[in-house]
């Protein structure tokens, strides 16, 4: 390998951990397994604090108090994706 490879391929690495990293904190996840609801699976908002925490179906009887709200789960490249908005305190 060519000494010039090295440094290259440590850049590639960093690059790729950079951009792993920034598409998972963009995704919204379930509060109990932590599994990215798949595309057309029913997902349930509950009250939380200062917002709202999403629940899978799957983990739903885990909940005793019923959901603010339900909704289906879209595509990322869905206009109407499903997506929980953060709001500064």
């Amino acid at each position: 390998m060519p000494v010039h490879a090295r440094p290259i391929a440590m850049l590639e690495t960093a690059l790729l951990r950079r951009s792993i990293d920034t598409a998972a904190a963009r995704r919204e996840s379930c509060r109990h397994c932590h599994r990215t609801p798949l595309v057309g699976e029913r997902v349930h908002f509950y009250d939380a604090g200062e917002g709202s925490e999403l629940v899978c179906d799957l983990c739903r009887p885990q909940r005793d108090a019923a959901p603010r709200h339900s909704a289906l789960m879209h595509a990322p490249e869905h206009e109407r994706a499903v997506r929980v908005l953060r709001t500064a305190a």
